[in-house]
């Protein structure tokens, strides 16, 4: 499985409302709802089948070393024309046969070494994939983790601006039918009103849909989840330099990559095995009846050493070996691609969490200033110093800081795993344990590409 960019993860609801609602809901923190992914994901379990799959071709691989029994038996009328039979007129008579042989290979051009070779190398293979896929999954589950937060958050966020603009209307209203206020300030303010009861109606949706994908990627919905904390960004490697190495000795994908090419190197070197003449030991016992046209037994014993040797095959041999060559080539190409992937996915997750990092101290700031301009508005426009469009615009001001700061707060967070599992180390990160069909890498293994 080549490795994939993981910018684009997992989204987009496929179940219906009224199923949503049926279902039981459950309290987890983001640990939890990424183990209980990884427990009982379908691409999870898919790739671990898989990987069980490929491990059954070894044993037929390494079936080419032991010896090979087969038992012939056949019965039959057989009518013979030959010099023995003429005499009688081309004699018919109840043929028997019964043959025991066993074969075992002496030489077969390292043929079934090379395919126990490949065989073994692509079973390591897809047990790389087994744990790059839980890790792929397993972000997955933290990004619809922190959107459900992040849109709960907002629509938070939609509701408070909706009672403020609530009270401002009633404030307008009241003064206008005093006579104080005016039939425009009324009209302003209740188009604002309007808009915010939109964006509440928008918020709502996005949280829904919010639930919606973390049941198809978790398996249920949420219910009262957990802030994570920064543990997860304070364990960043201390430089772009150490992610980097990090990934290249440990990232399963391009471990995966890596024995996908030396099973191609085993394909290829097996494909010379036609080249090289085959020596097989045979022993065989046969028990015969009444054979062309004879009456009686027929019975013999073999131990016979054979030697076959193809001395040609129109090419077809020279042929393979090319295209095995070739094909070793193309996988080699291939980890390389897959290499540069990696780090690349890891420049872009180091430059998102930096980014965010520092972006999220200004929005801070930002949504406090925000909340202190709209409270001192909110005062000047009591005391007939400010206009309503004044304060009005100081509500919406106020909103837009406060989601612009939720936004940067669960992206940072998403960074930071997005950052560990560019580096092929989510799992660990949590704590958690690979499927039990994975292969994985330690973080101490100085295995370069």
């Amino acid at each position: 499985m080549g490795y994939k960019n993981k910018l684009t993860m997992l989204s987009g609801p496929i179940i219906g409302a009224t199923f949503i609602m049926s279902q039981p809901l459950f309290a987890e923190t983001l640990t939890e709802a990424v183990a209980q992914t990884i427990n009982s994901n379908p691409t999870i379990l898919a790739e671990t089948n898989r990987r069980l799959s490929v491990d059954q071709t070894i044993d037929q691989a390494r079936a080419g070393y032991y010896p090979k029994v087969d038992l012939n038996l056949g019965i039959g009328r057989e009518r013979t024309d030959s010099p023995i039979t003429r005499p009688d007129d081309k004699k018919w008579l109840t043929r028997g046969e019964a043959q025991l042989s066993a074969t075992q290979m002496l030489y077969d051009g390292f043929a079934t070494k090379n395919a126990v070779d490949q065989t073994t190398s692509l079973a390591e293979s897809a047990g790389y994939n087994v744990a790059d896929t839980a890790e792929t999954t397993g972000l997955g589950a933290i990004k619809a983790y922190l959107d459900v937060l992040r849109r709960q958050q907002i629509l938070s966020f939609t509701e408070d601006n909706l009672a403020n603009h609530d009270h401002i209307f009633s404030q307008i209203k009241q003064r206008a039918d005093s006579g104080v206020g005016n039939q425009a300030d009324v009209e302003q303010s209740s188009g604002r009103l309007a808009l915010s009861r939109a964006n509440l109606t928008a918020s709502k949706g996005n949280y829904e849909d919010a639930q919606t994908n973390y049941l198809r990627v978790v398996g249920h919905l949420p219910d009262s989840l957990i802030d994570p904390s920064d543990e997860c960004c304070n364990n960043a490697p201390a430089t772009l330099e150490d992610a980097i190495k990090i990934a290249s000795h440990q990232h399963p994908a391009l471990h995966a990559a890596i024995a996908d090419h030396e099973a191609a190197l085993a394909q290829q070197q097996g494909a010379n095995a036609p080249m090289q003449p085959r020596v097989d030991l045979e022993l065989s016992t046969t028990a015969n009846n009444d054979i062309d046209g004879e009456n009686g037994h027929d019975n013999d014993a073999q131990a016979m050493f054979r030697m076959r040797y193809n001395l040609l095959n129109g090419g077809a041999d020279k042929a393979r070996i090319d295209e095995t060559a070739f094909l070793s080539e193309n996988v080699k190409q291939t980890a390389n691609i897959t290499k540069r992937e990696i780090e690349n996915d890891v420049r872009l997750a180091w430059n998102s969490l930096v980014t965010l990092t520092n972006r999220l101290s200004y929005l801070d700031e930002r949504v406090a200033l925000t909340r202190t301009t709209r409270e001192a508005y909110q005062q000047q426009f009591n005391l007939g110093l400010r206009t309503l469009l004044d304060l009005l615009d100081t509500e919406n001001e106020y909103l837009t800081a406060r989601i612009d700061y939720a936004n940067a707060k669960y992206d940072r967070l998403y960074a930071c795993y997005w950052l560990s599992e560019t580096m092929g180390k989510l799992l660990e990160t949590l704590k958690l344990t690979a499927p039990e069909e994975a292969i994985t890498v330690s973080s101490s293994k100085q295995n370069q590409p």
